[in-house]
């Protein structure tokens, strides 16, 4: 999970922890009482391990927008397709979100000194998504389950797809090469580093 403060709120990116466990990491007072603003949610895709606290966050944020893609929407309601079933759960999903399928570079959200744009990346899961943040001024990307730090998400789960992934991937090696990117597994990198070490940029 990313945790996203500015002066006009705070945004989460993929709500896999609980808000308690958000409040202890990142010292935010208020956080799991609801009293820190958080104003949106962003699920880059509707895998279990990704989504597993959504609920406490609307919970505990009920007027917070969620922004999620509907080519995800059969995740939500199927503990295979989800992954739950992989921690020994059957875990399905009902929230209200904002639709962001067939997006590719429209500005989802917009605040004070936060503005984040919606890039549809399938390959992963057919409604991956990629979130580009403008933060003040000072662009980065949250990738997911898109690319990692020298290798791209698994495709051999359901609705996953190795050509609709590789085809998002060549769409995000254009990139600006110093723009810094930030998966939903493992260390940070730029799209740079990945054209130069990722051999899945080898195109």
């Amino acid at each position: 999970m990313y945790l996203i403060t500015g002066s006009s709120g705070v945004y989460i990116i993929d709500p896999s922890v609980s808000p308690d466990s958000a409040e202890d990491f990142t010292g935010i007072s208020g956080l799991a009482k609801g009293d820190a603003g958080v104003k949106a949610i962003f699920l880059t895709h509707g895998h279990h391990d990704h989504i597993k606290h959504i609920n406490d966050w609307i919970k505990a944020y009920p007027f917070s927008q969620v922004f999620f893609s509907s080519n995800d929407s059969e995740l939500l309601t199927n503990s295979f397709m989800n992954c739950s079933y992989m921690e020994g759960s059957e875990v399905v999903y009902s929230f209200k979100f904002t639709d962001l399928a067939g997006t590719y570079g429209q500005t989802a959200y917009k605040d004070d000194d936060v503005e984040i744009k919606a890039y549809e990346t399938p390959g992963h899961t057919m409604g991956s998504l990629c979130f580009l943040a403008d933060l003040d001024g000072e662009e980065v990307m949250f990738t997911g389950d898109t690319v990692f730090r020298g290798s791209v998400g698994r495709t051999d789960m359901p609705g996953g797809s190795s050509k609709m992934l590789m085809e998002s991937v060549r769409r995000i090696s254009k990139f600006d090469p110093d723009l810094k990117i930030y998966p939903g597994h493992g260390p940070e990198s730029t799209i740079g580093d990945e054209i130069k070490f990722n051999p899945f940029f080898g195109f």
